[in-house]
C-alpha cells in the first residue's frame, strides 16, 4: 500500500510517500480502507520536532473509511473514523482499536473533519459547565476546534468573544488574532476562556476574567504551555483546568465522538473543509496548515 513516512524532524519535506506492507489487524481491531485523512495542526508540530512524538513507521493519527475486516462481520462494509496515538493514518489502510462508526449517509470527509475536533469541543464545553448568559472567550475560533466551540457555546446561551485571523468567526465579538494587543482589547467580565495558544502572554487575560472564572487550557499553538501561576488565580477565585493527555482524549473525547458525529448528522454542527490534497501531496498539505491562511480542515485523500 502507499503510505506517508516521516524521515527525521523538520519541514514538510521530511514526509515521503513509500510502499509499505498493509497492516495486519489484531484482536479487537478493525481494518479500514482509508477514504479521507485529517491533517491537524498538532501533527505539524510533531513533524517539526516542536512536540515530542518520535518517528512512526507511517505518519498520521486521524482517518475515516470503510471497514474491510473485523471480528464482528456485521461491521464489515460500515464506515468508521479512527484515532490512533501511534500513527498509521496517512495510508491506504489502517488497523484501529479506537474507532467510531459513522452515521449512515455521512461522507468520510465530513466524518474525519469533525470526529476529533468536534468531539474535543463537546468535551470542553461539558467540562466548562457554561451557564446561560455567561461570556465565553474562544481563542483561534477560525480553527477547527475553535469553530465548533463557538457554535456550542452559543447554543449553551453564552455571549461569545472570539479571536480569528481577519475576523473569520461567527461570534458576538471578534478580535483580530493577528493583533499583538488583542488581549488588552478583550472585554472585562469573561467567565470562561478556552485557551489554545499558550505562552507567557496567556496571563494577560487573567484581569479580564470575572470572579470565579474558568480557564480551560487545551492547546499549544505557540508551542509553549500557558504561563499562569497560582498567584494569578487565587486572589480572584479563578480555576485553571488542563485538558489534554490520554485521560482527556482517551476517555472524555472518545466518549463524546459519537455525540459529535450525531450533531453533524442532524445539522447542528457543519464541518468546514479548507482544502483536500492527494496522499502524495502530504508535504503541501502540511505547509497549508502551517500557513494558517485557510478556514477549516485540511484533508488528504489516498
Amino acid at each position: 500500500m502507499r503510505a506517508v513516512v516521516q524521515h527525521g524532524t523538520g519541514g514538510p519535506e521530511v514526509l515521503k510517500v513509500e510502499e509499505r506492507p498493509e497492516p495486519v489487524r489484531g484482536e479487537g481491531e478493525v481494518l479500514i480502507r482509508v477514504e479521507a485523512i485529517s491533517v491537524p495542526f498538532y501533527e505539524t508540530q510533531l513533524r517539526s520536532g516542536m512536540l515530542p512524538g518520535g518517528e512512526p513507521a507511517v505518519f498520521g493519527h486521524e482517518a475515516a473509511g470503510v471497514v474491510v475486516e473485523a471480528d464482528d462481520e456485521q461491521l464489515v462494509g460500515r464506515r468508521a473514523v479512527s484515532m490512533s496515538y501511534v500513527g498509521g493514518a496517512y495510508a491506504e489502510f489502517v488497523a484501529a482499536s479506537q474507532y467510531t462508526l459513522v452515521p449512515e449517509q455521512m461522507s468520510a470527509e465530513n466524518a474525519v473533519a469533525a470526529a476529533v475536533p468536534a468531539a474535543v469541543a463537546v468535551a470542553l464545553v461539558r467540562t466548562a459547565e457554561i451557564v446561560d448568559g455567561e461570556t465565553v472567550l474562544v481563542e483561534a475560533a477560525s480553527g477547527s476546534i475553535g469553530g465548533y466551540l463557538t457554535r456550542l457555546a452559543k447554543d449553551a446561551g453564552a455571549r461569545v468573544v472570539a479571536t480569528a485571523g481577519r475576523g473569520k468567526a461567527a461570534a458576538d465579538v471578534v478580535l483580530d488574532h493577528n493583533d499583538p494587543d488583542w488581549r488588552a482589547k478583550a472585554p472585562d467580565g469573561i467567565n470562561v476562556v478556552f485557551e489554545s495558544i499558550g505562552g507567557p502572554r496567556a496571563a494577560e487575560l487573567v484581569p479580564k476574567l470575572a470572579p470565579r472564572g474558568r480557564i480551560l487550557a487545551y492547546g499549544l499553538l505557540s508551542g509553549e504551555f500557558p504561563v499562569i501561576t497560582v498567584a494569578d488565580l487565587i486572589s480572584r477565585g479563578l480555576t485553571l483546568i488542563g485538558f489534554g493527555g490520554p485521560d482527556a482524549y482517551g476517555k472524555d473525547v472518545a466518549a463524546a465522538r459519537g455525540e459529535a458525529l450525531g450533531l453533524v448528522a442532524d445539522g447542528t454542527l457543519t464541518p468546514v473543509i479548507d482544502r483536500t490534497y492527494a496522499l502524495e501531496d502530504a508535504a503541501e498539505a502540511h505547509a497549508r496548515v502551517e500557513s494558517r491562511e485557510g478556514v477549516g480542515k485540511v484533508l488528504l485523500v489516498p
